[in-house]
């Protein structure tokens, strides 16, 4: 009884981090579209040349966040 519950709790935790791998992938694709619709999309034209900063700022925040991704899962590709 008690390893059958561990392996369900193993499998659990695996789907777990799954599941925040892929959620941490998209936030940093998100930041990083983001970050180039600051730059090009007439509708932040108000904010003048600060538009180009936030616009790095997020390309950057979004190039940290898949890094530490990467740094933390290296088996990202392989765990399937």
């Amino acid at each position: 009884m008690s390893v059958k519950l561990d392996e369900i709790r193993a499998d659990r935790d695996k789907k777990i981090a799954r599941s925040l791998r892929y959620f941490g992938v998209i936030m940093a694709i998100f930041y990083f579209v983001m970050g180039i619709s600051f730059m090009v999309m007439p509708l932040f034209a108000y904010l003048g040349q600060v538009k180009y900063l936030v616009g790095a700022l997020l390309i950057c925040y979004s190039g940290f966040r898949f890094y530490r991704l990467m740094k933390k899962q290296p088996d990202f590709r392989n765990d399937d």
